[in-house]
């Protein structure tokens, strides 16, 4: 293969504009996504920060993403509906956002959630474990505190996996 004549095709090529031809086809698309957010991926933000508050990491991130999970459905719908009139794009529908998402994400939100909830029953599982172990260990009583809270919060999280178990049969 001729290396000036793959370069010369490299050059003739057509310059890459990107996906968006206006602002309001960007602003369409970042209002898009926000919907796609304020209707499943508060799940997201709440059910990550259920997980990192059940391993002990970072208590004050874990309440800050179960805050903005719940923030996000609760304010973000009056809040798009807003920024939608002010902007005076097309109104934005499920199905765009959901277009939206998938262009951005690559996946659907319902396996993203299938994946989180995955990863959640294996955390779960093994802050059990290493609660149980830590908790049996008799070789300090800070051991027995810090193995008896991993396994409460591990048990504060399974209902919330067992209703995403349940949730598609509901």
């Amino acid at each position: 293969m001729d290396p000036y004549n793959t370069a010369y095709q490299v050059l003739q090529q057509p310059v890459f504009d990107g996906p968006f031809t206006s602002w309001l086809d960007f602003i369409s698309f970042v209002l898009n996504i926000m919907l796609a957010l304020s209707i499943r991926g508060y799940l997201i933000f709440v059910l990550i920060g259920l997980m990192i508050y059940m391993t002990g990491l970072s208590d004050g991130l874990s309440k800050t993403l179960v805050i903005i999970g719940i923030a996000l459905y609760l304010v973000s719908p009056f809040i798009l509906g807003a920024l939608v009139e002010v902007a005076g794009v097309t109104p934005i529908t499920l199905e765009s956002a959901t277009y939206a998402w998938l262009g951005l994400v690559g996946i659907a939100d319902t396996e993203l959630i299938a994946i989180l909830v995955f990863l959640g029953d294996a955390l779960m599982a093994l802050c059990i474990l290493v609660g149980a172990i830590l908790y049996f260990t008799p070789a300090s009583n800070d051991l027995k505190k810090r193995g008896q809270s991993l396994m409460v919060r591990a048990l504060i999280l399974a209902p919330v996996l067992v209703f995403f178990h349940l949730s598609p049969w509901l």
